[in-house]
């Protein structure tokens, strides 16, 4: 039943392809200005997108790295006996 599942929306996502068509933007003549452009526009927000993923990734990687360091001797509060405070 999974299989055949399966099949079926692949077969469903397959054949919408046909009724892709492009906006009035893409479509037709433009002047080698504006595509040039739009070429930029693109890589400029390409650049916008991995830099603040790349923040995201390198906060990730700063909270990896300092969770694996030893705590100082200072922070260490769970190795002393605290029965003489009770």
């Amino acid at each position: 039943m999974k299989r055949r599942l399966v099949s079926l929306v692949v077969l469903l996502f397959c054949s919408l392809g046909g009724n892709a068509m492009a906006c009035s933007v893409c479509y037709g003549v433009h002047p080698p200005k504006t595509i040039q452009s739009m070429a930029i526009a693109i890589w400029f927000l390409m650049g916008a997108l991995m830099s603040v993923l790349g923040g995201f990734g390198a906060f990730g990687f700063h909270l990896w790295r300092h969770s694996r360091m030893p705590l100082e001797p200072h922070q260490e509060l769970a190795e002393e006996d605290l029965e003489k405070y009770e």
